[in-house]
């Protein structure tokens, strides 16, 4: 493998989590990957994310995809842009790797994952957390057999408004994410990773799931708190708390707690912090989000292993019916808290959550 070229991105959107988090994952992996071009409807944020690789910057993602040049497309974008910009990379014979959530449909997924397909390139989504080293340690105790047949799975989510003055990721008046014109709130932005984990760790499809949601933050139009109850196929039980209206200041935090009918496994970020900051009016906890999960690692690890998958003519680590069937949950723990009854969801996944199309 050593003597095969870099894999050329471009990378499409470079806002928040391409600076956090894709960008110096790319940095880190220099004998693999390669930063051809970026694109984003901000220009200058595209020429910021271009330069420190000497790559090309555009406004249009189009440019982008267009690029013979370019072997694969690292999607950073909102999930109401995701179908339109993995048609584009398809249908230019591109790779991609698309930020979670996949879409704000299922019908959007299935187009997605069919234009990959009948393109014969791969789509893989970038749920994180299942490239966390902890994460990856629980899921390999539960295969193993340490704690018996999983009964619960609990995950907990929090996050805080931003401080005075900072316009934090999210969930800020006029941003995109606290549009119900294109966003329906937490569930999607950051606890597709608890649909996600509760399906992973249970080991089995959802039959149904009980949520209720609510509006904190002023200036919100979308639900930033959600509560989710799942029960799944074969008789565990699932729970999730997603919330990012804390206090400012309020450290990021997240706690996974897995009952087993031989034993337990709990795993949560430190509570322990080096420094807290106090100003007028707030306390923080500077670096909490940077060390949350170790998230360096898991994105480095991510794109390597798909980049990887690409060279050496593998399957993707996590296949696209993975993310599909995590939205299938969050959307329907969206339909339960609009409506106030449970939603049934039946054993068996949809045929394309069954396969392998876009793989």
């Amino acid at each position: 493998m050593g003597d095969k070229p870099p894999i050329r991105i471009g990378l499409i959107g470079c806002g928040s989590i391409a600076a956090s988090a894709h960008l110096p994952a790319i940095a880190r992996l220099p004998q693999l990957v390669r930063l051809v071009a970026t694109a984003d409807v901000n220009l200058e944020a595209a020429t910021q994310a271009a330069a420190e690789a000497g790559a090309e910057a555009y406004s249009d993602y189009r440019q982008v995809v267009e690029r013979p040049d370019i072997d694969m497309v690292l999607l950073a974008t909102p999930e109401y842009l995701h179908r339109e910009q993995v048609e584009a990379a398809a249908a230019n014979g591109k790779h991609v790797l698309c930020e979670k959530p996949m879409a704000p449909s299922l019908a959007d997924a299935d187009r997605m994952i069919g234009a990959c397909a009948s393109a014969g390139v791969r789509l893989m989504v970038a749920h994180s957390r299942r490239f966390t080293r902890r994460y990856q340690a629980v899921r390999e105790a539960i295969d193993r057999g340490d704690i018996g047949e999983v009964m619960m799975v609990r995950e907990n989510e929090r996050r805080s408004r931003p401080l005075p003055g900072e316009e934090g990721y999210y969930w800020r008046a006029g941003h995109w994410t606290s549009d119900p014109a294109v966003s329906v709130g937490a569930i999607l932005t950051n606890g597709i990773h608890e649909t996600d984990l509760l399906r992973w760790f249970a080991g089995a499809e959802p039959v149904a799931v009980y949520a209720e949601h609510s509006t904190t933050i002023e200036g919100n139009q979308v639900p930033d708190f959600i509560t989710l109850t799942v029960k799944f196929a074969n008789g565990a039980l699932g729970s999730a708390e997603v919330s990012n209206c804390w206090p400012a200041g309020y450290p990021s935090y997240h706690q996974l707690e897995l009952y087993g009918t031989s034993g337990m496994i709990r795993s949560r970020d430190s509570e322990q912090q080096g420094l807290i900051r106090f100003r007028p009016g707030a306390a923080d906890f500077p670096g909490s989000y940077h060390r949350l999960l170790h998230v360096q690692d898991a994105y480095t690890t991510e794109l390597g292993l798909f980049v990887r998958a690409l060279r050496d003519d593998l399957p993707v680590p996590l296949p696209a019916s993975e993310a599909r069937a995590a939205l299938r949950l969050g959307l329907a723990a969206v339909a339960s808290a609009k409506s106030g009854m449970p939603v049934t969801l039946g054993a068996q996944p949809s045929p394309q959550d069954q396969g392998g199309a876009g793989q």
